[in-house]
């Protein structure tokens, strides 16, 4: 009879990784797995069958698409910070356990107003992108931390002042042309 290994957390960061090993996907009481620091280019698909997965680092590597089946996944945690994606995929709307979301440091041009769907989300970085523009669909979201930081973000939709669970928007380093404060949105946090 085969042994079960039952891993609960895995931490393959700061490795040479050019790929996530199709093996870890086997795994399926894995709730938390960090593969920062690394060069990941790809995600296999197998990742669909960590069921229990809640915490998904892949921050540090080089991604330039978020492949649609991690979207299928249970996420509450999705680091995937200093990429090189380019876009996050619609279909990110289904991940409704999704509480934190940091997609920083990538080359972002736009949001999918699917971002709107993730009504778990609380915590949104997206810094250091290429934003010119956000979706309006955010301010229905219950967020308490958003950062649209070293963006080119021109204006931000007025909407956002009905975000009442905002504690924290960080929105410097962008050529606002009104300034949120204009807006009424700082007054109000």
């Amino acid at each position: 009879m085969e042994e079960c290994i039952c891993w609960v957390e895995t931490d393959l960061s700061k490795n040479k990784l050019s790929e996530l090993p199709t093996d870890l996907c086997g795994y399926l009481s894995l709730q938390n797995l960090s593969c920062y620091s690394n060069f990941i280019r790809a995600i296999p698909d197998e990742i669909v069958n960590l069921n229990n997965l809640t915490y998904l680092n892949l921050s540090r590597n080089q991604l330039s698409t978020l492949p649609v089946h991690i979207c299928n996944l249970f996420l509450e945690v999705l680091i995937v910070s200093n990429n090189k994606l380019v876009s996050l995929p619609p279909e990110i709307g289904r991940m409704k356990t999704l509480m934190h979301l940091d997609a920083s440091c990538n080359v972002l041009s736009t949001l999918p107003v699917d971002v709107g769907g993730l009504e778990s989300l609380r915590e949104l970085y997206v810094r250091r992108n290429q934003l010119v523009t956000v979706p309006e669909e955010i301010s229905n979201l219950n967020l308490v931390k958003l950062d649209l930081s070293c963006n080119k973000i021109t204006i931000l939709p007025p909407s956002y002042r009905r975000i009442e669970t905002l504690e924290e928007l960080n929105v410097s380093q962008n050529p606002l042309e009104n300034p949120p404060a204009q807006e009424s949105i700082l007054c109000e946090i």
